[in-house]
C-alpha cells in the first residue's frame, strides 16, 4: 500500500522551478546573430527598379503672342487684304499706320469686272454662221463679233470698242444676235438694253476704275449723293489691291469749273480711305465743251 502511494506521488508532474543561476528567457525580438533558429528582426537588403506611370498635370497658358497684331489686323469688321498681311513686316510700316485705311472694306459690288456676259444661244437648227453687234444709244455699232459655226453656249464680251477702247460708264448699250443657216436665212434676237454705271478693266500696264458721274454727284453739282459712299469704298478696294506707284483721277464734265470743284472732293474722300504720300495721288480735271451730263465719267487710272 504504502509502496503504490508513493509510486502515484512519484508520478505527478511536479511544478517546473527555475534553477536558482539560469536566466529568464529573452524575447524572441532580442534573438542573438550566433543563434541561427531564433526568432528575430529581419534585415532586407537590395535594389529595385520601379516604373511610375502617374501622369502629371500640365497646365499651358492660353496666350498668343502674335494676338495684338492679328487683333489689329484681322478686326470683324474688316476683310484683311493679305498682301499687306504677308509683307507687313518687310515693309517696316509702324504700328500707328496699320489700320482700316490697309484694308479692304466689305461690301456689295456695283461695278463689272472682267468680261460681261451677254447671250445664252440655244438653237434647234444648225447654225452656219453668227454675229454679235454691240450699239450705243444713237444705234452705232461700237463692237461687231461675226464667227463661222455652231455659236458656244456662253459669248462674253469684254467691254471694250472694236478699237479696243473701254466702253463709256453711263451709255447704254443694247446688243443683237443674227444667227444663219446653210441658206443665209437670218434669225434675229434683240436683248434689252443695259446701262453700264461702272466698271474695273485692264488697259496695258494699268487698271481702270470707270464711273458714271451720275452714280457720285448730284447732276450739275460737286455734292456726293448718299450712294456715292459705297461706290467710293470699292473704288479704295481696287486701289488698295492693285496699287504699285500712284493713282490718277481724272474728272471728265463738260465745264471747266465742274470738274476742278468734283475732283478737289474726290481727292478728299478718297484720301481719307487710303494711305498714300501727297505726291502718289493725282487728279487732273477734264472738261469736254458740249458732253452729255449722262457721259460725264470718273476714270481712275492705278499704276
Amino acid at each position: 500500500m504504502t509502496l503504490l502511494f508513493l509510486a502515484l506521488l512519484l508520478g505527478q508532474p511536479s511544478a517546473a522551478r527555475p534553477a536558482p543561476d539560469s536566466l529568464p528567457a529573452r524575447p524572441e525580438s532580442a534573438a542573438q546573430p550566433g543563434d541561427q533558429h531564433a526568432l528575430g528582426e529581419e534585415v532586407i537588403r537590395g535594389e529595385a527598379e520601379v516604373r511610375i506611370d502617374e501622369m502629371k498635370p500640365s497646365l499651358v497658358p492660353p496666350l498668343d503672342p502674335f494676338a495684338p497684331v492679328n487683333d489689329l489686323l484681322t478686326p470683324d469688321s474688316y476683310v484683311i487684304d493679305e498682301p499687306l498681311y504677308t509683307s507687313v513686316d518687310s515693309l517696316t510700316i509702324p504700328q500707328q499706320f496699320t489700320h482700316s485705311s490697309y484694308l479692304r472694306v466689305p461690301l456689295e459690288r456695283n461695278f463689272i469686272y472682267g468680261d460681261m456676259m451677254v447671250f445664252l444661244p440655244s438653237f434647234e437648227q444648225r447654225v452656219a454662221s453668227w454675229e454679235l453687234v454691240v450699239s450705243n444709244s444713237l444705234g452705232e455699232a461700237v463692237r461687231r463679233v461675226t464667227r463661222k459655226g455652231q455659236p458656244p453656249a456662253v459669248i462674253t464680251w469684254d467691254g471694250k470698242t472694236d478699237s479696243g477702247e473701254p466702253i463709256a460708264p453711263g451709255e447704254v448699250y443694247s446688243f443683237t444676235f443674227n444667227a444663219f443657216d446653210a441658206e443665209r436665212n437670218l434669225t434675229r434676237i434683240p436683248a434689252a438694253p443695259q446701262r453700264v454705271n461702272g466698271l474695273v478693266q485692264r488697259v496695258g500696264d494699268e487698271w481702270v476704275v470707270s464711273m458714271a458721274a451720275d452714280q457720285l454727284f448730284l447732276e450739275g453739282s460737286a455734292q456726293l449723293l448718299e450712294a456715292a459712299a459705297p461706290r467710293l469704298d470699292e473704288a479704295a478696294n481696287v486701289i488698295k489691291e492693285k496699287l504699285k506707284t500712284q493713282v490718277a483721277v481724272y474728272v471728265y464734265t463738260e465745264q471747266e469749273r465742274l470738274s476742278a470743284e468734283r475732283g478737289r472732293v474726290l481727292r478728299a474722300e478718297l484720301a481719307r480711305r487710303l494711305v498714300l504720300p501727297a505726291e502718289a495721288l493725282k487728279v487732273a480735271p477734264r472738261f469736254v465743251p458740249g458732253l452729255q451730263p449722262k457721259l460725264s465719267k470718273i476714270e481712275i487710272h492705278i499704276l
